[in-house]
């Protein structure tokens, strides 16, 4: 992956977990690609499916509210 991501051995590091979803439970965030800062843009762009993705703090950061992104299906991100 890029520059946005960390070893998984990094301590100051996060983990978040991408994954489709069909549906956006009441409550949670929703936020459209284009209004996400580049840097987050860009791990969504390059997202491959796996279970999950160490993340440096400060990108961490914008996925704080746990958000369902639409991009060209809902993704949904946690922080794990």
């Amino acid at each position: 992956m890029s520059s946005n991501t960390t070893p998984r051995t990094e301590r100051d590091g996060r983990t978040l977990r991408v994954r489709p979803t069909t549906t956006v439970p009441p409550g949670t965030a929703v936020r459209h690609f284009d209004e996400l800062p580049e840097r987050a843009q860009q791990l969504l762009v390059e997202y491959d499916e796996r279970a999950t993705i160490a993340v440096t703090p400060e990108l961490a950061s914008v996925f704080a509210d746990e958000p369902v992104v639409v991009f060209s299906e809902y993704l949904r991100v946690e922080l794990v």
